[in-house]
């Protein structure tokens, strides 16, 4: 049923006095729903009205508060629905609508919320904090939503999903980091690491939802204020949680990997005995391919390309060792894939491309390897050698990208050659249309020429690099890395020592030096705001592989006494007091406990100050002597061996920690002076860029001056003008009375 209250608090920011008076013409139009079930209040807070215009509707229906229209929600519910008030822009700072539509958020959800409004749940089972949550709003108003119903911080809505989900879920609003802010600061612990019904965590929703573009700046801001303040809460380290970290979105990803929460959960699940193990594992398996590959394939080539029975056949339990080695990285490729699909998370491994060089080892190896013990030759020679070097190749990128996992050194190297690639992509193909260029005008100057015919006349001769396309170029792009050669070979042709001239100066000299320019800046950009980004983010992706295989064997029920749990059974400190899931250390506790304190007291027999307060000459000084001889003969080579043949699975902690924890390394001076100069260079940057802005402003400052000059002048013009009009028709209307006068005189 519409009346004209039901209209009247259809204006945006309805008029106090209008509302009272139909009210006091009306009382009963307080109480009356409308086809959905909304009352004038639903309307008006809908609508953004003022508190005395709540105020004067609610004394006229105080039950008004706790009536529900046909989809549940009350007018609270209404209250944070975001609209479009008049007159306000989006530069205005949070609080601004408020004061401009006459309203204060805090004291209307305190009137609407006094009579159990804030308990109430609509049909999606969301209470008013869950609006508040997802659409955002001020610390204030979340603090009385609290006041009138403390449960509702906690409590999930129909899909599961607590208002931290819902937050999450809108990181890009304005109002989202202080809503996410608020919501830790009084439940972290019941809401971090809720799961909705969907088996999501709130950094799931975040990453699904913040897909933003780069010109989204401000969204983008928001989203990742949001992260930071979810990992500065330290969520428990779960395979969950690592698998949501990865699917952020790269920009969002390289905010996380630099937390320090994310890097002490790395740091911590790097040194546990399994991702040890399989570190180990991976180099070993490797270098053993590498060697015995490198061995089988020479004495394949020997004994097939050579006369028949010159060489000995290839060794076939190298072959066999090699294809073992093979199985090894396709297993681990295997259990990778199913730990992936279990966790939902297979485009992971789909876009890591060190996945796709492990596929080509894989293949390459096995290959081969069936051509090496079936001894039948592939079609030619040439074919076997290539693909036998593209192997070796493969190979060894393998072991760079196995370094750039454990190293930051090697991370940074890996990466910074892909980052200037893509930089590069602009200036290589302009390079490649020179060199073509360049090529192939030398060859037409050649083509044909006495040169090119003497080099047939004369095979045993040095062929001239220009006689057909291919050696051309080839030539050109040799003389491009600095083989310039002897400029007298092209004193025959003025044109083809112009061409000499040019490509010297355009190519070798000038695109030289432009392409050292750009390598050189690119690569510092890596190494001095990417480097930590880089390596950590190498990292994320092994340790969150391993947790992933650990969670699908638990989930298989084959985890085993050192099985590690994907979705944590309880939460353990580590020292500095971050929370890491329930590992295999932890399962291990009382073997992981004795390596430690064991080491320590060996490392302890070697601290300098022992013997200060010991007399040389005493049987317990010698006896000291012996056992520090024998630990360090005896004990810590022999354990250092043993955990090495286990692949680091009877190390101590120690060792595993001093070989693959990763240190904030200290600034050195060098790189504190290298970062003064880029921000001073910044600084000089902006100041140029104001300095033009400015005098920018100043030159539209003067057109506006001068438009306003002509247009003031114009008027002037035309008042002049209008009074010279005036003027006439006072002299004109004085004439007349003059003859008036003169006429009734006579």
């Amino acid at each position: 049923m519409w009346t004209s209250l039901h209209m009247a608090c259809k204006l945006i920011d309805p008029p106090a006095d209008v509302i009272e008076l139909l009210i006091d013409a009306n009382s009963e139009a307080a109480s009356w729903q409308d086809a959905s079930g909304w009352l004038p209040l639903h309307h008006a807070c809908y609508n953004g009205a003022s508190v005395r215009v709540l105020q004067i509707i609610v004394d006229a229906y105080e039950r008004g508060k706790v009536t529900q229209d046909k989809r549940s929600r009350t007018p609270l519910h209404f209250a944070f629905f975001p609209r479009d008030l008049p007159n306000v822009g989006e530069k205005k700072e949070e609080g601004e609508e408020e004061e401009e539509s006459g309203n204060s958020m805090p004291e209307v959800v305190r009137l609407l919320s006094d009579s159990g409004a804030a308990e109430l749940q609509d049909e999606g089972g969301m209470l008013p904090m869950h609006y508040a949550s997802a659409y955002g709003t001020t610390r204030e108003v979340l603090q009385v939503l609290m006041e009138s119903y403390p449960e509702s911080i906690t409590k999930k809505e129909n899909k599961g999903r607590n208002p931290l989900h819902l937050a999450m879920v809108n990181a890009h609003r304005k109002s989202s980091p202080t809503v996410v802010e608020f919501l830790l600061e009084h439940a972290a612990l019941e809401i971090i690491n809720a799961y909705d019904d969907d088996n999501h965590l709130p950094i799931h929703l975040l990453a699904m939802a913040s897909k933003f573009p780069a010109e989204k700046v401000h969204e983008r801001k928001n989203a990742a204020g949001c992260l930071t303040l979810y990992l500065d809460a330290k969520p428990t380290a779960s395979a969950d949680f690592l698998t949501a970290v990865q699917t952020l979105p790269e920009w969002l990803r390289d905010i996380a990997v630099i937390s320090d929460h994310i890097q002490n959960i790395l740091n911590h699940k790097i040194v546990m005995r399994f991702p040890t193990m399989i570190l180990l594992l991976d180099f070993a398996f490797l270098i053993i391919c590498i060697v015995a590959f490198e061995i089988a394939t020479g004495q394949t080539i020997d004994y097939l390309f050579t006369e028949e029975g010159a060489a000995p056949p290839p060794s076939t339990g190298l072959i066999i060792l090699t294809m073992i080695c093979g199985g090894y990285f396709l297993l681990r490729e295997v259990v990778q894939i199913v730990s992936l699909l279990a966790l939902g998370n297979f485009s992971a491994w789909i876009w890591d491309m060190g996945n796709w060089l492990d596929v080509s080892v894989i293949f390459l190896v096995f290959f081969f390897c069936s051509i090496m013990l079936t001894r039948v030759p592939m079609r030619s020679d040439e074919a076997f050698r290539s693909g036998v070097a593209i192997t070796k190749g493969i190979l060894w990128m393998s072991v760079i990208s196995f370094l750039k996992s454990t190293q930051v050194e090697f991370s940074v190297f890996v990466s910074g050659v892909f980052y200037v690639v893509q930089r590069l992509s602009a200036f290589l193909l302009a390079l490649g249309v020179i060199l073509l260029m360049f090529a192939q005008m030398f060859y037409v100057v050649y083509a044909e020429s006495d040169e090119c015919k003497c080099d047939e006349e004369y095979p045993g001769a040095s062929p001239f690099p220009h006689c057909s396309f291919d050696q051309s170029l080839l030539k050109v792009y040799t003389m491009l890395m600095g083989e310039i050669g002897n400029e007298m070979r092209y004193s025959t042709s003025n044109v083809a020592q112009f061409l000499y001239v040019a490509f010297a100066f355009l190519v070798v000299i000038l695109l030289s030096n432009v392409l050292i320019a750009i390598v050189t800046d690119s690569y510092g950009v890596i190494k001095n705001e990417r480097a930590a980004m880089v390596f950590w983010s190498n990292r994320l992706d092994f340790v969150a592989e391993m947790d992933a295989i650990l969670n699908i064997s638990k989930r298989l029920g084959c985890g085993g006494k050192d099985g590690a749990a994907g979705a944590p059974t309880s939460v353990q400190e580590s020292p500095n007091g971050d929370q890491f899931g329930f590992d295999e250390e932890q399962k291990g506790q009382h073997s992981y406990a004795t390596f430690r304190a064991g080491w320590k007291s060996i490392m302890n027999l070697f601290d300098p100050n022992m013997f200060d307060d010991v007399n040389p000459s005493s049987f317990e000084f010698w006896c000291y002597i012996l056992v520090r001889i024998a630990a360090g003969v005896f004990v810590i080579p022999i354990w250092l061996i043993v955990g090495l043949l286990t692949a680091g699975w009877l190390w101590p902690p120690q060792v595993r920690e001093y070989l693959f924890q990763q240190k904030k390394a200290a600034i050195s001076r060098a790189d504190m002076a290298e970062q003064v100069t880029a921000q001073i260079t910044e600084l000089q940057e902006e100041i140029q860029s104001l300095r033009t802005e400015i005098r920018g402003e100043m030159k539209n400052d003067r057109k506006e001056f001068a438009l306003v000059k002509a247009e003031v002048e114009a008027v002037q013009a035309e008042v002049m003008a209008d009074l010279l009009q005036v003027k006439e028709f006072m002299i004109h209307l004085l004439e007349m009375s003059k003859d008036h006068v003169g006429s009734r005189g006579r």
